[in-house]
């Protein structure tokens, strides 16, 4: 009898040592925030020179030149576009910072956005873009007219973050 305890003595403090003394929480895990992303959008304009293509676009200023009775120092070449930014928090509130560089300036003109100057810094261009609504900007190039002629070209690069 002494054996048979002993034996389910062992067997009790085995189970006992086995089974955990506290259950382990089961961790909830959160949807993933997607990637933002920014989506060019034509605006109706005159000279209809943005092409857009989701998240790339093209502005073709086509030729530029100042008429021979011109004054100024330099032509100026405004054209807007809109922007919207998908992604991130799937909120009605969420807001985004967007910020623009310029990746490839060729020197001959000024690149501003909002009237701000871009350079290969980033520059922020909207500070609180809601994300899903379309945001209207400005681009503008300023050709100085001491620029000999050719072809202009610059590349932009732009970003999206969240707070």
């Amino acid at each position: 009898m002494k054996d048979c305890l002993t034996v389910v003595a062992g067997l009790g403090l085995s189970l006992l040592l086995s089974t955990p003394i506290h259950a382990e929480r089961h961790r909830s895990v959160a949807p993933p925030i997607q990637p933002l992303t920014i989506e060019f959008v034509s605006v109706p304009e005159p000279e209809g020179a943005l092409i857009a293509a989701g998240s790339d676009a093209w502005i073709d200023v086509r030729t530029v030149s100042q008429q021979k009775a011109w004054k100024g120092k330099a032509v100026r070449v405004r054209r807007r576009f809109g922007m919207r930014v998908h992604g991130g928090a799937a909120s009605s509130w969420a807001t985004a910072t967007i910020t623009a560089r310029l990746d490839s300036p060729d020197g001959r003109a000024v690149i501003r956005i909002d009237g701000q100057i871009v350079s290969g810094v980033p520059v922020v261009i909207a500070s609180h873009a809601a994300i899903g609504a379309t945001t209207i900007h400005t681009l503008e190039i300023e050709v100085s007219d001491a620029v000999p002629e050719g072809p202009i070209a610059a590349s932009i690069s732009w970003e999206a973050t969240t707070q």
